[in-house]
């Protein structure tokens, strides 16, 4: 385990002596909390097999877990972005030159986006991510943008990101994006296709399969529901 100043963590999921790339896993939160997170949270609970996925599918790779300090987004996000930046200085320390992919959920994929920008960062996998339409996508220009979403999402209903997501697709990034008609927003239903969907995109990322080289002309792919 390693703390933060400030009461963020991070979690080693797997740590292979020759790592060729690192995945950061960032948990869902809500909109306005100041309640300090726990590891035993129900949001952040649900990340770790995704990070077990990401681990399994990805052995080369270094897989951590991010614990916000506190539990909500409060306006500005300011909190959680300096934990998920405190974050990424940290995996560069310990694997210093290596490509890094951000795995976030609802909050969490809204931290990813936010901080894809990042020098070392090669793509994001955004699960049921918190994208309002106004949010900026300059900062994923040349980056590889896994977004999947669940049909039955209550808590951020794919008609609130579709704004997003279309703006991502007319930019430079690459981006893929899959709709799961029967998947509601903690991703509990049939909840090991969502592991498989989103370890096999931090693959596609980490392998080059999303790279601009790989897609020239870059914009959307859609993929069918399993």
């Amino acid at each position: 385990m390693i703390n933060s100043p400030d009461g963020a963590a991070l979690s080693p999921t797997s740590s292979p002596g020759a790592a060729s790339a690192a995945v950061l896993v960032l948990h869902g939160g809500g909109t306005d909390s100041f309640k300090p997170t726990s590891w035993r949270n129900v949001a952040v609970i649900r990340m770790a097999p995704f990070a077990k996925a990401a681990a399994r599918r990805n052995p080369s790779a270094a897989v951590y877990r991010l614990k916000f300090s506190i539990r909500g987004w409060n306006g500005d996000g300011a909190t959680a972005l300096r934990d998920a930046r405190w974050a990424l200085d940290t995996i560069r320390e310990r694997h210093p030159g290596l490509p890094i992919v951000l795995v976030g959920h609802s909050m969490g994929g809204r931290v990813a986006l936010l901080t894809g920008g990042d020098p070392d960062v090669t793509g994001v996998v955004l699960l049921e991510p918190w994208a309002p339409s106004d949010e900026p996508t300059r900062q994923l220009q040349g980056r590889a943008v896994v977004v999947i979403r669940g049909g039955r999402d209550r808590v951020i209903p794919p008609r609130t990101t579709d704004p997003w997501v279309t703006r991502v697709a007319n930019s430079t990034a690459v981006l893929t994006q899959q709709m799961l008609p029967w998947a509601g927003h903690a991703m509990l239903r049939r909840f090991w296709v969502w592991h498989r969907l989103a370890a096999e995109g931090v693959r596609d990322i980490l392998g080059g399969a999303l790279s601009p080289a790989a897609r020239p002309n870059s914009g959307s792919a859609r993929r069918s529901s399993p």
